[in-house]
């Protein structure tokens, strides 16, 4: 069975800076066979003013017995009065080990983001998933592990080892109605007072042959660089196609 998804941006109002990539979306959706799913927006405007964003992404997961492989692939182009300022790429591949209803993961992730002066960030890690409730469309889960951590500014370099939680809950409130919520909390080992979170919840209306989703993300790094702030905030209502699905 192979299952394609095409999914527009309708609506999105962000603080760019994005230093997280999730692929949870993902976990339900992917079977035995072929899962992709793809994110497209554009902008363009001229005038009194001329500009042209686009930010494209592709997540793609594979699902076997005991193995489940993820892998997420995006590009963001932004242009303002003939200038580029954001020309970013950013990748992760991710795999879950299932043992029951638990999971052993690990995962590798590079990315660089003009907006917040970084020329690269690497990502190394590894931890362990717990399932705390599961049913057919519900789960609760907890994972934990550590992860090393590269990252490149145009004067500073650090290499650091951090220490995370993750939370992941989708509950059914109603039929078609689904409440989804991301968090990751990140702890540098060497300094308490570095912390990085993260927090995705978002609404699913899930028909079957789409899905209407509202989706607002928080980012936080308590210990900033350069000149970056502290806080990022998006907000996005995405409509998703199915364009096919042999079990429609």
């Amino acid at each position: 069975m192979m299952k394609y998804f095409l999914i527009v941006i309708l609506f999105a109002n962000s603080i760019q800076g994005q230093t997280i990539l999730n692929t949870e979306s993902l976990l339900g959706k992917a079977t035995n066979s072929l899962t992709t799913q793809m994110h497209l927006s554009a902008n363009w405007e001229s005038g009194n003013e001329n500009s042209f964003i686009t930010f494209n992404q592709i997540l793609t997961g594979i699902r076997s017995e005991k193995q489940l492989w993820r892998l997420v692939v995006a590009h963001d182009f932004e242009e303002d009065e003939g200038i580029v300022t954001a020309n970013d790429w950013s990748g992760q591949l991710r795999l879950n080990h299932f043992t029951n209803n638990n999971s052993i993961y690990a995962f590798a992730q590079g990315q660089s983001i003009r907006v917040l002066q970084m020329n690269h960030r690497y990502l190394f890690g590894c931890g362990y998933r717990f399932s705390l409730l599961k049913n057919e469309s519900q789960y609760i889960d907890i994972g934990t592990g550590f992860f090393y951590e590269n990252e490149e500014y145009p004067t500073i370099r650090f290499h650091k080892l951090r220490y995370n939680v993750n939370a992941f809950l989708r509950i059914k409130v109603l039929k078609k109605l689904f409440f989804n919520c991301v968090t990751y909390a990140q702890f540098n080992t060497k300094n308490t007072e570095d912390i990085r979170l993260f927090i995705e919840p978002k609404v699913d209306l899930e028909q079957k042959r789409y899905t209407l989703s509202f989706i607002a993300q928080n980012r936080y790094h308590s210990m900033p660089y350069q000149l970056n702030k502290k806080n990022d905030f998006t907000t996005s209502l995405i409509l998703s196609f199915n364009i096919f699905d042999k079990n429609l």
